[in-house]
């Protein structure tokens, strides 16, 4: 039991539902990111955003397919890590995280998981 007067918590007092919001758009490591942009946002060259919601649906479909394999919960958690490196990859090079995410899907295609 807590006995002292204060809150049993660290830290300011709770936020309310107006600065949740906003505390929610910030990174977790509260970095900023590189060029100031959000990854929430779709670039302004077409190709670009082709590419960039192309590669988002793309991994929401690979996620889904990791969920529903008939596998250890290790096996499911080691092939969700690799599908999380693919997203951050797609932070930084877009192209190169849509390749990695191709052979990713390829071998999930061919066979047994390639759990690494």
């Amino acid at each position: 039991m807590h006995r002292h007067h204060e809150p049993p918590y660290a830290g300011p007092e709770p936020a309310s539902s107006e600065t949740a919001g906003r505390r929610a758009e910030r990174r977790i490591d509260d970095r900023p990111d590189d060029d100031g942009t959000s990854f929430d946002e779709v670039p302004d060259d077409p190709e670009v955003a082709a590419l960039f919601a192309l590669v988002a649906e793309r991994l929401k479909q690979a996620h889904a397919r990791v969920h529903a394999l008939n596998v250890s919960a290790d096996a499911k958690t080691a092939l969700t890590r690799q599908l999380l490196t693919v997203t951050e990859a797609a932070k930084r090079d877009l192209p190169e995280a849509a390749r990695r995410l191709s052979r990713f899907v390829q071998d999930l295609d061919e066979g047994p998981p390639p759990v690494r």
